[in-house]
């Protein structure tokens, strides 16, 4: 499906949906958005269990934000 990220990247996405879904558990009760909230937290919560890991390919090289040469003709 896409590309594997790295095991730091998975973790940070791991810990942003548990905090994510313990903000939504905390919402009152009575809030009409707290199940649709609950629900959604759940799924990111499960796709950052099942995104997958490898190693990190290099990219470009060229950091980001660095726009590169225009080519004139």
């Amino acid at each position: 499906m896409g590309q594997p990220i790295s095991e730091a990247k998975k973790a940070m996405f791991l810990q942003r949906a548990e905090a994510r879904l313990n903000f939504a558990r905390n919402l009152p009760a009575e809030d009409p958005r707290r199940e649709a909230k609950i629900r959604e937290a759940e799924k990111a919560l499960q796709t950052a269990l099942a995104s997958k890991t490898g190693p990190v390919r290099g990219g470009s090289g060229r950091k980001p934000g660095k726009a590169g040469k225009k080519r004139v003709r």
